[in-house]
């Protein structure tokens, strides 16, 4: 599906191409990782992961509003990218890409952006201990997709305990008792939808 946009958001390729089409995906969708180019995240999250050679996901981090992916290579099948929630990106082509050298500088930003943040990933399911992975992955979340409540900040994004497991490389079980350990310290809370909400220290 494709839909046009008209925002007073200050992101570049609104102010340059108003009326640029969007692509519109709903929550759970695949986006395609064959042609090359990049996508801009307008609105929603999309989750990047790699297949291992065992066929195990591994998670890689997700994108966010003003944030691109994409990949050049051609084994782009080992690659997945799926949103988080409804969402709606822009494609930007290595013709339009070549003819803009601003949309250029800003894409290589968010990329550089990106690959730190998947370093700062990598490090978190590095640690040793179970619960420091989790705590870490949890304000790393709130960074990332955290939403200001009186609260504290919740997470937009509604992660299974076992999707929380897999990133950090442990057990579902192990991720529900934690959770009820944090959330006994009033490290955290669960709204009624069942988002995690980080408590303000």
């Amino acid at each position: 599906m494709l839909l046009t946009t008209n925002s007073n958001s200050t992101n570049y390729l609104e102010i340059r191409e108003p009326e640029l089409l969007l692509h519109s995906y709903e929550k759970g969708e695949e986006i395609s990782l064959i042609e090359p180019g990049f996508w801009q995240v307008y609105r929603g999250v999309v989750q990047l992961s790699r297949i291992s050679s065992s066929g195990d996901e591994i998670i890689l981090g997700w994108v966010t509003v003003n944030n691109s992916f994409g990949y050049c290579s051609q084994n782009n099948y080992h690659y997945q990218a799926k949103t988080l929630s409804n969402t709606y990106l822009r494609w930007c082509s290595p013709l339009k890409i070549a003819k803009s050298p601003e949309l250029a500088r800003i894409l290589m930003a968010q990329l550089s952006q990106r690959l730190i943040k998947a370093e700062q990933l990598l490090t978190i399911t590095g640690m040793r201990k179970v619960e420091e992975r989790l705590w870490e992955l949890l304000l790393f979340l709130k960074q990332e997709m955290g939403q200001s409540v009186v609260d504290g900040t919740r997470l937009t994004i509604r992660f299974t305990h076992q999707h929380l497991a897999s990133i950090i490389c442990t057990t579902r079980v192990t991720v529900t008792r934690l959770l009820g350990n944090f959330q006994a310290r009033g490290l955290i809370s669960i709204d009624s939808d069942r988002h995690i909400i980080v408590r303000e220290n």
